[in-house]
């Protein structure tokens, strides 16, 4: 079975892209500690100021479920419902 990559892409609010960058460097040690993750990164996007990406590999989907009920997700969630514009999430398949 192929791993589950994923791109989630997060827009700050105005005036917010400070906490966001916390919120979200903040998340990436202790998902890395979670059961079936592979790679969690943290990027931003160089062209658009306030747009922030994760880049995640998972094992398979039980890995993503049990993440999302971690309390660290659920404290990086309930910490920007006020802070972002958007959040895409994006799953993706490696071709080459």
């Amino acid at each position: 079975m192929n791993n589950i990559r994923l791109i989630a892409t997060i827009v700050a609010k105005e005036n917010h892209e400070n906490e966001v960058v916390s919120a979200c460097k903040a998340m990436v040690k202790p998902s890395h500690k979670d059961e079936g993750c592979i790679q969690y990164e943290f990027h931003k996007d160089t062209t658009q100021p306030r747009t922030f990406i994760f880049f995640e590999i998972w094992k398979d989907q039980n890995a993503i479920d049990k993440h999302n009920e971690t309390e660290h997700m659920k404290a990086f969630v309930e910490n920007l419902k006020d802070k972002i514009e958007l959040l895409d999430i994006k799953f993706i398949e490696k071709l080459a």
